[in-house]
């Protein structure tokens, strides 16, 4: 929601300067944390960073009646905001994407090696819970399952 933290923050700051109300560095501060938190925690609906503004500007006691101004371009600039969280979403996936590579390929080498054993007792014993009441394996002095498994041969047809 970096798009709408960014039109809640620069619309507050054009009100300010619009009524000639300086601003001090305690302001700011107030501006950058409730447009951020409420940009965070706003509905993905059309125009709901006018009903953020408001708030942002209760909080730094700004006039609220200048928000109707930005009604006339909201249209457009909500479009731009849009792109900008849309953007800021696939540079995020595509980060971590690239660190977490190692860790995706373990898991799809995981998932692939379950479903070419699914027929496969011995591994189904790997992966099933220590149990001592398994039919085909018993327990060796040193707490390991030995398992004995029977492969069925394998029936080649030549064409």
């Amino acid at each position: 929601m970096d798009g709408t933290a960014l039109f809640v923050s620069v619309g507050t700051v054009f009100i300010a300067q619009m009524n000639e109300i300086d601003l001090g560095i305690g302001e700011y501060a107030t501006i950058i944390v409730t447009a951020t938190a409420a940009s965070v925690a706003s509905a993905s609906v059309p125009s709901a960073a006018l009903v953020l503004i408001l708030i942002v500007l209760t909080s730094v006691n700004l006039p609220s009646e200048d928000v109707t101004l930005l009604f006339a371009i909201d249209w457009l600039v909500d479009r731009f905001r849009t792109t900008n969280n849309m953007l800021g979403d696939c540079y995020t996936a595509a980060i971590v994407e690239y660190w977490s590579k190692g860790e995706l390929a373990a898991m799809d080498a995981e998932t692939n090696a379950e479903s070419h054993y699914h027929n496969d007792v011995e591994k189904a014993a790997d992966l099933a819970p220590l149990d001592t009441s398994m039919t085909n394996g018993k327990i060796v002095n040193n707490g390991d399952i030995k398992v004995e498994v029977e492969v069925p041969p394998q029936n080649t047809t030549k064409i």
